[in-house]
């Protein structure tokens, strides 16, 4: 028995067997995050470009598309729905799972759900399929894992190289994710008769950038990490399609690293959040160029007045004063694609701070048989 009176046994820890395998670095999760440019050509084969256009053929008819997931598929959802606005030129909603199920949008039958579940089993993306089936909309299923229940229950599906991704943190597979929507959004847009050009380009060029990016952010993402590991709290602060990294980035730093770190929308975080960040907290922006770009730099500065240490993550040359960090990404691509790689060096940087803690990256806890015995017993 736990502390808690759960059993926690061998059968309960087989379930997440993967977590307890490595005590040190390499992690799993490393792994994951050092794949990310091979999962970005796996998803440019003939093949799966070949479920992307047959993906994109059963659009044709649909009004709006919702895109739904839980956690890192859901924040890809939430991408999703720029690409699919302006590459596509289609409408789309972003969903929790449980959500759609739970409290479904009206006229299903002119609609689409683009159901996302890396390991293709989660059950509340079984639970939307099923809803989205009985209101008559058009289904689609994203998923790494092939012959699993959500391949099986949709007539399209786009999968992903590299199967289950082992650590319980995923790295990899929200990447790959990303780039099956855009691939899907400008697929949509040629059949539309948009001019989806510079977008592929940019994606058929993604597993290099990616591989860049990674190289040059770890370095600095782990120092910062080292000078950064006992601040209380973080924040993560994004807008427009780098809303979804904001999120992505705060999940990975609360899954990996144990920290408690908070993910903010940037208009919303002037209407009262900000106020709660104290000095000495770390305050991560995304600030790409685009419309979000100059809240985002003004934001920068105006927290880092009140003490906070602040790291901006941008594609600008521009000076933000006060920003006492910087990671500038040399990026030449549209700014609905930029989180392919904005998220890198916020996993860099939550990996490092996991291991300056002392901290299991790949474990969420469960070597604690307190967390494990509540994770067997989260209702699912």
């Amino acid at each position: 028995m736990s502390a808690t009176g759960t059993t926690t046994g061998p059968a309960a820890r087989g379930q997440f067997r993967s977590a307890f395998v490595r005590a040190g670095h390499p992690f799993l999760m490393w792994e994951g995050l050092m794949n990310v440019p091979a999962a970005l050509r796996g998803g440019l084969t003939p093949e799966r470009r070949g479920e992307v256009a047959r993906a994109a053929l059963a659009l044709d008819r649909v009004e709006i598309a919702h895109v739904a997931g839980c956690g890192t598929s859901y924040f890809s959802a939430i991408a999703a729905t720029y690409g699919l606005h302006e590459i596509a030129g289609l409408p789309a909603a972003a969903y929790n799972a449980f959500e759609f199920a739970a409290y479904p949008p009206a006229g299903l039958d002119r609609a689409a759900l683009i159901a996302i579940s890396h390991t293709g089993g989660t059950p509340s993306v079984l639970n939307a399929l099923a809803t989205a089936r009985r209101g008559g909309a058009v289904t689609i299923g994203l998923t790494d894992v092939p012959w699993s229940p959500v391949s099986e229950a949709v007539p399209d599906v786009i999968l992903g190289e590299g199967g289950a991704e082992p650590a319980l943190p995923k790295t990899r597979s929200y990447v790959a994710s990303l780039l099956k929507h855009y691939l899907l959004a400008a697929e949509v847009g040629g059949r539309r008769g948009r001019d989806t050009a510079r977008y592929l380009r940019a994606l058929e060029a993604a597993p290099e950038i990616a591989r860049t990016v990674l190289d040059a952010s770890g370095g600095p993402a782990e120092h910062l990490a080292a000078t950064m590991r006992n601040r209380p709290r973080m924040f993560v602060v994004g807008g427009g399609p780098n809303l979804a990294t904001a999120y992505e980035g705060a999940l990975k730093l609360q899954e990996a690293a144990h920290v408690a770190a908070h993910a903010w929308e940037i208009e919303e975080t002037m209407h009262g959040p900000w106020v709660s960040i104290d000095p000495g907290d770390l305050v991560v922006v995304l600030a790409f160029r685009g419309p979000a770009y100059a809240k985002a730099a003004g934001f920068a500065s105006a927290v880092a007045g009140v003490g906070a240490e602040v790291w901006l993550i941008t594609d600008a040359a521009d000076p933000v004063p006060g920003a006492a960090h910087r990671t500038q990404l040399a990026l030449d691509i549209p700014e609905v694609l930029t989180p392919l790689v904005a998220v890198l060096p916020l996993y860099h940087f939550a990996y490092h701070v996991a291991l300056a803690r002392g901290v299991r990256p790949d474990a969420m806890r469960l070597t604690d048989d307190r967390y494990l015995a509540a994770r067997v017993a989260l209702p699912r």
